[in-house]
């Protein structure tokens, strides 16, 4: 069963908690992309432009509305297969949450899990160079991209078929320099390993989100928090 994140935004107005309703704007204009190519095919995007007035309506999930298990696993600790120290263990409701998101929390009831809360400095000041061992099975041409640049493009977690043939980094390495005959109707994966810095793997969670929360914080990085929490 999937997990799911529940993620709104507060700020401290004259000492208290307040709930911030905003627009997410890396998802704005990905709708708007989207919009744009669906309708070059000469095709009806009605249900696309729906989603898009939606999310230009705003919501307090603004900052974070998706499905991304390192993340999760950074924020809270929670489905962390990583086994990486997370930027906070849940810290359950905070007492002073705003009635709105304590309403939203309740309606969830015991399907909601691991409760927390970050500010805007704990988001800026957590060390976000660090990394992780990715690894996946990568075809020929993906193991040359990873020898030239250290990564592939492209990758997946296991591959199968009648003509699939799994072999060793060695063995590819081989079959790159001269593939022999008999062997050139079969299809060869072989599986590596990569780090990334976390930075890079949530992508526009700390390119717009963490900045997004610095700016709503102003001058005081502890005015301006997340509340979330999970359900699966």
């Amino acid at each position: 069963m999937g997990c799911d994140i529940h993620l709104h935004v507060e700020k401290r107005v004259d000492g208290k908690w307040t709930q911030i309703i905003g627009i997410n704007e890396p998802e704005i204009k990905y709708l708007e992309n989207t919009i744009a190519d669906i309708k070059a095919r000469g095709e009806k995007a009605d249900y696309w432009e729906r989603l898009l007035e939606e999310e230009k309506n705003g919501t307090s999930g603004f900052i974070y509305d998706g499905r991304h298990y390192l993340l999760f696993a950074l924020l809270a600790g929670v489905r962390n297969q990583y086994e990486i120290t997370p930027i906070s263990e849940p810290k359950c409701m905070p007492n002073d949450v705003s009635s709105e998101i304590k309403s939203i929390s309740e309606e969830w009831g015991c399907d909601g899990h691991s409760h927390t809360w970050l500010t805007a400095k704990e988001l800026t000041e957590f060390d976000w160079s660090q990394t992780v061992v990715q690894e996946g099975w990568v075809s020929e041409n993906q193991y040359q991209v990873f020898m030239e640049r250290g990564r592939p493009e492209s990758w997946s977690g296991g591959v199968g078929g009648g003509r699939v043939r799994h072999v060793s980094n060695t063995e590819m390495n081989r079959i790159l320099k001269e593939k022999y005959p008999w062997e050139e109707n079969d299809s060869f994966y072989t599986l590596v390993k990569w780090a990334l810095p976390y930075s890079e793997i949530v992508g526009s969670f700390y390119s717009w989100s963490v900045p997004k929360m610095k700016e709503l914080a102003g001058n005081d990085l502890e005015s301006a928090r997340i509340v979330f929490w999970f359900d699966n």
